[in-house]
């Protein structure tokens, strides 16, 4: 769907929740199904909730670095670092500043995406989504995103947006991601794709 620019902030983020609303029972629908077709030939399930402390070990080596994707090999540079002190100094910030959408505006700069205005420089996580939107680059949480995205979050499903990483890969019905400022680190998460905390995903066009 393409969001007019004269729709403000409020009504387009009312149609995204409607959007994603109706996304989001369909795919419960589905798992529901599945859920009691799994149970009845003995299965069990397990919940969306995955720990924390498993992101790295099951991460590691399942997920590849796409090569014509240079944003993940960006993202993935950077694995480890602590503070986000190279990201919001770049921005202009003299003190530390909650540091997930300038971790992934540095990592955009890298690739030269903001030179060519292919994708938005952000300190705020609702403008970078509000930008792609806008622009029709959005896909809707249900919607299943490529390596190269970028990943928005709504922890309180409230209709805000709390926190964006970048999407490096899908496996089967789950998303994996670096993000920065998740604990105050750059790290590696995955998600299934019908977490109701994911928001939308915005796709970055680079110019030819």
């Amino acid at each position: 769907m393409m969001y007019t620019i004269n729709m403000t902030d409020e009504e387009i983020r009312r149609e995204i929740r409607r959007q994603r609303k109706r996304k989001l029972l369909k795919r419960r629908i589905i798992s529901l199904a599945v859920a009691v077709a799994i149970a009845a030939g003995g299965g069990f399930l397990v919940g969306n909730a995955i720990g924390n402390n498993r992101y790295e070990k099951e991460i590691k080596g399942i997920v590849p670095v796409a090569a014509d994707k240079p944003i993940v090999k960006v993202a993935m540079s950077q694995l480890g670092n602590k503070g986000g002190e190279p990201f919001w100094s770049w921005y202009g910030f003299k003190n530390r500043e909650e540091w997930c959408a300038l971790f992934v505006s540095w990592c955009e700069d890298q690739c030269g995406y903001l030179k060519s205005d292919a994708a938005p420089k952000f300190a705020i996580v609702s403008d970078g989504a509000d930008w792609f939107v806008l622009r029709d680059q959005w896909r809707l949480m249900g919607d299943t995103p490529e390596a190269g995205d970028l990943i928005f979050f709504d922890w309180d499903q409230d209709g805000g947006r709390d926190h964006v990483g970048i999407v490096t890969a899908v496996v089967d019905d789950k998303v994996f991601t670096v993000e920065g400022n998740s604990s105050d680190l750059c790290r590696q998460k995955r998600y299934y794709l019908d977490d109701p905390a994911i928001y939308g995903y915005g796709v970055i066009k680079p110019k030819k």
